[in-house]
């Protein structure tokens, strides 16, 4: 099992409403369904920029538990396993090839303010490591920066 860990962000809202939005995936339905075609397109063209058009990401789907979709062809979903109420949301990947386990730690440091680390756990087969493992060095601060630009 290969760790990948975030360093420490800041989301500027309080640890409640962050955890609330988190730990309920079916919320991103609704941020979903409330982008403007702009920012779809926007999202799109970024997405194709960082995969340079060689992902195909279709069938978005969320239920509170689990957000699934359709990747190259393949469907592939996260779940979230556990929660500690206001402090950690643990989710693995599902239909995956190979298993992950992801970990958001949460840390209200003022009304206003909650410090958040990501942990990414994947097991990567050894032929693959060598091929794989770099390109996985910068998600957890990705997805840890992609948090805290969520409107909470």
């Amino acid at each position: 099992m290969s760790r990948y860990e975030s360093q420490v962000k800041t989301i500027y809202a309080a640890q409640p409403s962050v955890y609330a939005r988190l730990s309920d995936l079916s919320q991103l339905q609704t941020m979903k369904d409330n982008l403007t075609p702009e920012q779809k397109e926007m999202i799109k063209a970024k997405f194709d920029e960082v995969s340079k058009g060689k992902v195909t990401v279709s069938d978005l789907a969320f239920t509170q538990d689990t957000a699934s979709c359709t990747l190259q062809g393949m469907p592939i979903s996260v779940k979230i396993i556990d929660r500690e109420p206001m402090k950690t949301i643990k989710f693995t990947a599902d239909n995956s090839p190979v298993a992950a386990t992801l970990w958001i730690q949460l840390i209200g440091t003022g009304p206003y303010e909650t410090k958040a680390k990501v942990t990414l756990d994947v097991d990567i087969p050894f032929f693959l490591k060598p091929m794989v493992g770099s390109k996985l060095d910068g998600v957890a601060d990705q997805i840890a920066e992609g948090l805290t630009r969520i409107p909470y």
